[in-house]
């Protein structure tokens, strides 16, 4: 009898973040990683799909079946969402049907007479596609990731395709903000080696004023990138660190590289140098910051 494959689930977690509560993973990209971005500290490991292609790569139907399924099973305790969280296996714009999965998954819950959030986490480099600033209207949070402040930290921090630059991926943001300004926030990634270069720590802060973004998280990388030089560790999806999640991973048949972090004296102190430089221009930030508790 011939075996059946089993695919894996597009749905993950909860997990337990310490931006937003208690989070439901959604994953439209599945199985091979795919993003636009190769992040030095990409907690998935090298990326197998390094593209700026938007396409289907997960059907709909089956993220809504999944999602079905383990709400039928307990897999989660649905009154205890704070959120559901659009990210898994790489930049979740690229799947052109990220949109159609938002809208699905909001009928899903209406018929639940439910209205948990939705939001996505994106690298900001599709933001010039009508169709994204379109499907994004579906999201009640939109999470943007902003490492960089010119081309050299670009290819050093996020590795980004190469036909990306800085200065696209800004005009996209400010498209994006003139449309939808409300819920967007900036995820900021801090490097010890970038996070005590004050012109660096400048040119952010003049960057934030240039995309007119008051809200903005510090985060450092608290999550082990897999030592592998190409694997993919499914296991590793998602955007939050648990021992839950940990736990799901054979540790003797994986490796890990804890990576440098900031400690939480510079990462207030970034947190000040940032207001202290925005502040007449355009207003005191609303800080999340990964080591306020």
């Amino acid at each position: 009898m011939q075996e059946t494959e089993i695919r894996p689930s597009y749905i993950y977690g909860p997990v337990v973040s310490w931006r937003s509560g208690t989070s439901l993973g959604i994953d439209p990209i599945g199985p091979v990683s795919t993003c636009s971005f190769n992040c030095s500290y990409c907690q998935l490991g090298k990326i197998q799909n390094i593209t700026r292609e938007r396409k289907i790569y997960v059907p709909t139907a089956d993220v809504i079946s999944d999602l079905d399924a383990a709400y039928q099973q307990k897999a989660f305790e649905i009154n205890e969402l704070d959120i559901i969280t659009f990210a898994g296996s790489g930049e979740p714009t690229l799947a052109a049907n990220f949109g159609e999965i938002a809208f699905e998954i909001k009928k899903w819950l209406e018929a639940k007479d439910l209205n948990i959030p939705l939001s996505v986490l994106t690298n900001a480099t599709t933001l010039d596609d009508k169709n994204v600033i379109s499907a994004l209207n579906y999201f009640d949070l939109i999470s943007l990731k902003l490492d960089a402040v010119d081309e050299i930290s670009l290819k050093s921090i996020n590795q980004a395709e190469n036909s990306l630059s800085i200065e696209e991926i800004k005009a996209g943001i400010k498209n994006l903000k003139s449309i939808s300004g409300s819920n967007l926030q900036l995820q900021i990634m801090f490097l010890p080696k970038f996070a005590k270069d004050e012109a660096y720590l400048l040119k952010m802060a003049e960057t934030i004023i240039e995309l007119g973004i008051r809200k903005i998280q510090i985060n450092t990388p608290n999550r082990a990138k897999p030592k592998s030089g190409s694997e993919y560790w499914l296991e590793t999806r998602g955007n939050h660190y648990t021992e839950a999640s940990k736990a799901e991973v054979d540790e003797s048949k994986r490796e890990y590289i804890e990576l440098p972090v900031i400690s939480k004296e510079d990462a207030f102190f970034i947190e000040e140098f940032l207001q202290s430089q925005v502040r007449d221009k355009i207003g005191e930030l609303a800080v999340i910051n990964v080591y306020r508790k």
